[in-house]
C-alpha cells in the first residue's frame, strides 16, 4: 500500500473494489456502534418486515467506502473532508456489493479532490450515492536501492565510475553512459555485476541533443524508467585565455553541461513524477564558488549556468516529490590528473585544509547520500565536497 502521487491522479478516473459482507463484520459493526436495531440482527424481524433477510447497516456500508478511499483510491495520505450520501437499496448480509470512485473535478494548487461515490450490490442495484471531498496531504515516497535504476552520463571513467559502482553496490540497477572508450565502461558494468547488481554501457555523446536522446530511449527501453538521473560528462577541459578562447569552444561546454541536462530532464521527469520519485543531481565544481583559476572561462560559465538551472529545476520540481541537488568537488584523484607532476599534485593538496586532494569514491559518497530516502527533504543544495577548500 504506496501513496498515490497526486500527479498521477486524473479527472474521470475511476476506480472499483469489489467485497462481500459477512455477518461476523455486521456483528462487529454492532458492538463497535452501540446499534441493536433487530433490523440488523434478526432475520424474521427484517423479513416480517419487507426485507429478504438481515439488512447491513448504512453506515457499514460508508465504511467500506472509507477503506476504499483511505488504502485504494486516492489512497494513503488522504483526509475526508466532507461526504453526501443517499442510501437507495439495501444490502443484506453474504451479498456482494461494488465501491467505485470517480474523480470528477481536482484542484491543483488546493490539493483537494471532488470524488463521485456509488455503491451497487450484486443484483446492480444502487445501495448508495454520493459525493466525496478529499484533501491529498503531501506524502514522501520511498524507494528501496533494488527497485532504483539510475543513470550516470559520463560513467566509465573517473566521478562518474565511482558513482556508477557505489550505486551497483547499494543494488540499484545503472546504466553507464560513455561517449568513446567502451573497454572502461565494460569495466565498470563487470564491476557492478560482480557485487550482484545490474548494469549496462550505453554509448551516447550527450554533448548533442540527439545523442542525449539516444541515451534516454536506451535506458527506458532497458529497464523501463529511470528514477535517479547524475549529469557528469564533461568534455576534455582546456584552460586557454579569454581572448583566445572561441564561442564554439565555449558551447562545448555548455552542451555537454546545460542542454545535456535540460534534455534528459524533460525524457525522464515525467516517469519520476507518475511515480512520485525521482533524484537528479549535477556534478558542478568548486572553481564556481569563488575566483575561479585563470584560463577557466567556459567551464565556470557552463558549471554555473547549471546551477541556475538546477536551482530553477528544483523549485519546479520539488511539489512532484523530485529533488534536484548538486555536488561540488575540488580536485579530484582521477586519470586527468596522471600528466602532473607529483610535486604539483602534493602542493595543490597542501593548499586545502584537509592537506590533500579528493578521492573519487568520496564524491560518490555524496551523490548517493542525495539519491537515498533519506535525503528526501534535500533540495536546491550544492555539496562542496573540497576538503575544506570552499565554506
Amino acid at each position: 500500500m504506496k501513496p498515490l502521487p497526486f500527479a498521477r491522479i486524473v479527472e474521470g478516473e475511476e476506480v472499483s473494489w469489489r467485497h462481500t459482507v459477512t455477518a461476523a463484520e455486521v456483528d462487529a459493526f454492532v458492538e463497535l456502534s452501540g446499534d441493536l436495531n433487530p433490523l440488523h440482527l434478526d432475520d424474521a424481524f427484517a423479513r416480517q418486515n419487507g426485507f429478504r433477510g438481515r439488512v447491513v447497516h448504512g453506515m457499514l456500508v460508508g465504511a467500506f467506502l472509507s477503506r476504499v478511499l483511505g488504502t485504494v483510491f486516492p489512497g494513503p495520505g488522504v483526509l475526508w473532508l466532507s461526504q453526501t450520501i443517499r442510501f437507495q437499496s439495501a444490502v443484506y448480509v453474504d451479498e456482494t456489493i461494488e465501491v467505485t470512485v470517480r474523480i470528477a473535478h481536482k484542484s491543483e494548487s488546493l490539493r483537494t479532490l471532488v470524488l463521485e461515490t456509488s455503491v451497487l450490490t450484486e443484483s446492480g442495484a444502487s445501495a448508495l450515492t454520493g459525493e466525496a471531498k478529499v484533501m491529498m496531504l503531501q506524502t514522501v515516497q520511498r524507494v528501496e536501492w533494488n527497485e532504483l535504476v539510475a543513470v550516470v552520463t559520463g560513467g566509465g571513467r573517473g566521478i562518474g565510475a565511482a558513482v556508477a559502482r557505489a550505486f551497483g553496490e547499494k543494488g540499484a540497477r545503472v546504466v553507464v553512459n560513455y561517449r568513446e572508450r567502451l573497454e572502461p565502461a565494460q569495466e565498470v558494468v563487470a564491476a557492478i555485476e560482480e557485487a550482484g547488481g545490474e548494469a549496462f554501457a550505453a554509448e551516447a555523446d550527450v554533448g548533442t541533443t540527439a545523442g542525449a536522446e539516444s541515451l534516454a530511449r536506451a535506458a527506458l527501453g532497458r529497464f523501463g524508467r529511470v528514477d535517479v538521473l547524475v549529469n557528469n560528462a564533461t568534455p576534455a577541459i582546456d584552460r586557454k585565455p579569454l581572448l583566445e578562447l572561441e564561442w564554439e569552444e565555449v558551447d562545448r561546454y555548455w552542451r555537454t553541461y546545460v542542454q545535456s541536462a535540460f534534455t534528459l530532464t524533460h525524457a525522464f521527469v515525467p516517469g519520476m513524477r507518475d511515480r512520485g520519485f525521482g533524484r537528479i543531481i549535477h556534478l558542478l565544481t568548486t572553481a564556481m564558488w569563488g575566483a575561479p583559476p585563470p584560463g577557466t572561462a567556459g567551464y565556470v560559465a557552463a558549471k554555473s549556468g547549471l546551477w541556475g538551472l538546477a536551482k530553477a529545476m528544483a523549485v519546479e520540481l520539488a511539489p512532484l516529490g523530485i529533488t534536484v541537488n548538486a555536488v561540488s568537488p575540488s580536485a579530484v584523484l582521477t586519470e586527468q590528473w596522471d600528466a602532473t607532476p607529483d610535486n604539483r599534485r602534493r602542493a595543490m593538496g597542501l593548499r586545502i585544509p584537509a592537506q590533500r586532494l579528493a578521492r573519487a569514491d568520496e564524491v560518490a559518497s555524496t551523490v548517493v547520500y542525495l539519491a537515498s530516502n533519506e535525503a528526501a527533504y534535500v533540495t536546491g543544495a550544492n555539496f562542496p565536497v573540497a576538503g575544506g577548500e570552499v565554506m
